[in-house]
């Protein structure tokens, strides 16, 4: 098994060095996370397809980098996808997929106008102290139609954060989102990693 980019990016301490190391990451990245079962993109589409039947909502995946997500949702049947992500390395090789309809760069943690509404959002892998601060749950509220859903990740080293967990809790209770659902499971199976996918309604 190959660990290499996996463990330097759990070992990284900052958002910039992640950043870093995900532009390099890029051409081995499918690899690296399919050796190690990544499996949260699937969990995450497999989720939204029990909330929502419609495959023609229009959805954005937040951090979508080289297209696991969106592969994932396009398994699930799902149609219409945008993709966001803040390393233009990943976004090459998901353009090459053929999955999203549009492809963005951008960077939720120094967020500018987006000016695209959505009717669910995914966000896999993407929230944790050295990626999308909490906050991306906020910036998220804007770009969701009414009664949209969002659906992100946290995994346990996130959950074993507490001042960051706790950080994640505040921002749900005081937004206008309604929390679904939590459910907790595998997130990386060759690692022992799991992660709680939180399931949020926009209220209005």
């Amino acid at each position: 098994m190959s660990y290499n980019f996996l463990d330097k990016i759990y070992k990284s301490n900052s958002y910039s060095t992640s950043k870093d190391l995900y532009q390099k990451w890029a051409p081995s990245y499918d690899d690296e996370l399919t050796e190690n079962k990544y499996v949260t993109p699937l969990r995450c589409a497999q989720i939204l397809s029990n909330y929502i039947k419609n495959k023609n909502i229009k959805i954005l995946d937040i951090g979508c980098g080289t297209g696991l997500s969106g592969f994932a949702l396009k398994k699930n049947g799902f149609k219409s996808i945008d993709g966001l992500d803040l390393s233009e390395e990943m976004l090459k090789i998901a353009e090459q997929k053929k999955i999203y309809q549009s492809l963005f760069n951008f960077d939720l943690n120094n967020p500018t106008d987006f000016n695209h509404k959505y009717d669910a959002i995914i966000a896999a892998g993407v929230i944790s102290p050295t990626h999308a601060n909490p906050h991306t749950i906020i910036s998220s509220y804007s770009m969701l139609k009414k009664k949209g859903l969002m659906i992100f990740s946290i995994n346990d080293h996130a959950l074993n954060d507490s001042l960051f967990f706790s950080s994640i809790n505040k921002i749900i209770q005081n937004s206008n989102f309604i929390l679904l659902d939590q459910i907790y499971g595998d997130h990386i199976k060759e690692l022992n990693l799991k992660s709680s996918i939180f399931v949020l309604q926009k209220s209005c």
